[in-house]
């Protein structure tokens, strides 16, 4: 399964610490990134897609459920809001499919403009 929300939070703040200014590397905290629970019932994904990656990537799609049913942690999604409400998924297509078959109500995401 993929990297764990704690691993993959880990690597990136690694990634954005050294900053080149002067010639040295300077270490620089991480800016703050926002993490927010969104309710599933807001995400919207068309049924043809959804079909599409069932039939596809079922197998990883169970996996990533299964993980949901044991409150496994899972990396957030990457959702765009909607201008007429909601939100699209940018990235975490197969977790969000999974989250909604576990019947988890609400998922971590990171919202982009």
């Amino acid at each position: 399964m993929g990297k764990s929300f704690r691993s993959s939070r880990e690597a990136l703040e690694y990634s954005h610490k050294s900053v080149k200014g002067g010639g040295k590397a300077r270490h620089q905290a991480p800016e703050a990134e926002s993490t927010t629970l969104v309710a599933l019932s807001e995400v919207f994904m068309s049924e043809a897609a959804v079909a599409k990656l069932l039939a596809r990537d079922g197998q990883q799609i169970e996996r990533y459920r299964q993980a949901y049913e044991h409150d496994e942690e899972m990396v957030r999604v990457v959702l765009r809001p909607r201008f007429d409400g909601g939100y699209n998924v940018e990235d975490g297509r197969h977790r969000v499919i999974a989250a909604k078959q576990a019947g988890v109500g609400f998922i971590e995401a990171k919202i982009i403009d």
